[in-house]
């Protein structure tokens, strides 16, 4: 062993043992030692490398400092958890959601029950019809939370899939004509099986059945596409229309929902007599001007709506209603959304509930969007008319009916060639702006002074452009000793076979020809106020009921300038296609509260 050592060997006696033992072990003992020992000298090295480079040039160790900052951040770790484990209402409420529902439905059943017991034995009343409806409502909600709906969709499916079995043999279009064809004989069976009143003769009704054949059939001599039309969305549109108006007419428990809801609203909006009688006195709120009975219902409207906007209320009833016609009419899910909020919010408001969608839509849901804002009123201006002394029940019947029709017209006119982006989908974009309630009807008080100041601003300019018209016409005509030549007095002769055709009485003709081209060329409330000033007492009662839903929607000039507004604003550049499209789909608006008026006709 003497002979392998070196021979000046100045190694300390304890090294050289530990070498010696080293040599001595076994090879593989050896080589892993050895890779260690390299290891844990790198490791060294690298040690004190980082103590170097972690020294900042005032000698403190960062990586000492690091430590603590670790220590200090650990030390707030429980409060992390703490707020991790916060109580969590929604898992609570979802946890426990059948006993929630069961106590919501025993209580709410009692309090029915209670109010039944109270209030039926003093006769029949609309209030407790309303408050039955929404028990119903309600119970149906609680128990389709915990059954599938498929229980009961799924075997009328089938039976409805069985019976229609042959038909589907069939082309779509042929299909189409058949399910059209079959919905003007229902409709002309149930009209002239009814039998004959005061204010509906069996001649007036085929007036009116022959005035709904031809705004029909003009609308499609006049569509985009002829072979494109979707006959199932226009069959199914008029005869939703047609049922609408025959539960309003001809059963006493749409009568009263009707005029339950009629009161409601005008009760209800007539709140905002208490706003302005504390800020300009009872005096001015009582004075009967134009300014202070329309605008601030207006403006608590539109701070109401937008509350219930933010407490995802409104665009939950809109999504589930609008639902209904995407199954039953084949329409889009953003077409839908915009034609059941239109009769809510109007022309400018109803499309913002599709905002994020407005500029991916086809040219056909540009034409319907515009089609649903010219066929319909908002709830806001809705306290304007029947402050005038306009039907509430006739105003809320032929909006609500002028759905489905909006629907109809328009495909008719203008048929879907395009796929739509949300051609199954109702989603309603919720309220992301507003930070809590009170921010949201303050922000629905803004948008509802710029929408009375919008009105306001066109009454003006439309009733003096009007008036400035009519006296260069008188004017004219006074050179050929023709007295009173005004715009309405010419385009109410070119307008009479319309009003003939929605089935005003015969020596009406002339003026609710003149109203509805009034409508036309000014707007609504202009000729709604001739209309309860000037013809109240010298038309019939048919006649000014059919002029009410003749009237009864956006569909003017000055309408078009709101509508190109609000929807460029919204999509930039499609500004150019909505504003070619305008014009058909003002005359489409206008012919849905025609063909409303037709079935208010024969329906009366």
């Amino acid at each position: 062993m003497s002979e392998n050592l070196p021979a000046n060997d100045n190694t300390p006696p304890h090294q050289r043992q530990h070498e010696i033992n080293e040599t001595s072990a076994t090879p593989d003992q050896g080589v892993t030692t050895a890779r260690s020992n390299e290891s844990y000298s790198s490791g060294s090295m690298n040690n004190n490398a980082k103590k170097q480079t972690d020294l900042d040039p005032h000698g403190v160790d960062i990586e000492e400092c690091d430590d603590e900052k670790m220590k200090a951040d650990h030390d707030y770790e429980p409060e992390e958890g703490k707020a991790k484990k916060r109580f969590n209402y929604s898992e609570f409420y979802d946890r426990h959601r059948k006993w929630f529902h069961l106590a919501m439905f025993l209580i709410f059943t009692g309090y029915v029950a209670a109010a039944f017991a109270l209030q039926v034995p003093k006769g029949y009343d609309s209030e407790n019809l309303v408050l039955g409806i929404l028990y119903a409502f309600f119970t149906l909600y609680i128990l389709f939370q915990h059954i599938p709906i498929s229980i009961i969709v799924d075997p009328f499916l089938a039976a409805v899939s069985f019976v229609g079995r042959p038909v589907m043999k069939l082309s779509r279009q042929v299909r189409g004509a058949l399910y059209f064809g079959g919905v003007l004989v229902i409709i002309a069976v149930v009209v002239f099986a009814m039998p004959e009143t005061e204010n509906s003769t069996r001649l007036q009704r085929l007036i009116g059945f022959v005035g709904l054949l031809f705004f029909l059939g003009s609308t499609f001599a006049c569509s985009k596409n002829h072979r494109e039309v979707n006959w199932n969305t226009v069959a199914g549109g008029i005869l939703l229309q047609f049922l609408l108006g025959l539960f309003v007419f001809k059963s006493s428990a749409g009568h009263d929902l009707f005029e339950w809801l009629a009161v409601f609203a005008e009760g209800f909006l007539s709140k905002a007599w208490h706003g302005t009688s504390f800020v300009f006195g009872e005096d001015v709120a009582n004075s009967g001007m134009f300014f202070m009975s329309v605008v601030p219902a207006i403006i608590f409207f539109a701070a109401v709506v937008q509350m219930l906007y933010y407490l995802n209320a409104l665009p939950w009833i809109l999504s589930r209603a609008a639902q209904v016609f995407v199954k039953l009419l084949g329409v889009s899910g953003a077409e839908a959304v915009v034609s059941v909020g239109s009769c809510f919010l109007g022309q400018t408001e109803a499309p913002l509930l599709v905002r994020p969608v407005i500029a991916s839509m086809t040219k056909a849901e540009i034409h319907q969007v515009m089609t649903c804002g010219f066929g319909t009123i908002s709830g806001s201006v809705l306290f304007a008319y029947i402050s005038m002394g306009v039907s509430g029940q006739a105003l809320i019947t032929s909006s609500i009916m002028s759905i489905p029709c909006t629907l109809a017209i328009s495909k008719l006119r203008y048929p879907e060639t395009e796929e739509p982006v949300t051609k199954k989908n109702t989603v309603v974009e919720r309220d992301t702006e507003s930070f809590n309630l009170l921010h949201a009807a303050s922000s629905g008080a803004g948008l509802g002074i710029t929408i009375s100041l919008l009105i306001i601003a066109n009454l003006i300019a439309i009733l003096a452009l009007l008036y400035a018209v009519n006296a260069l016409l008188t004017w004219l005509g006074n050179f050929l000793t023709i007295q009173n030549l005004t715009l309405d007095f010419i385009t109410g002769y070119i307008f009479v076979p319309l009003a003939w055709f929605i089935g005003a009485d015969n020596q009406d003709l002339v003026p609710v020809g003149r109203l509805m081209a009034l409508k036309v060329w000014a707007n609504e409330f202009v000729a709604y106020n001739e209309m309860q000033t000037v013809y109240l007492e010298t038309i019939s009662y048919r006649s000014r009921l059919v002029a009410t839903y003749a009237l009864c929607g956006f569909a003017n000039f000055s309408s078009i300038g709101i509508q190109l507004g609000g929807l460029g604003a919204i999509a930039p550049k499609r500004t150019g296609e909505i504003a070619q499209m305008a014009i058909s789909a003002l005359i489409c608006g206008s012919i849905c509260t025609w063909v409303s008026a037709c079935f208010a006709g024969m329906l009366l």
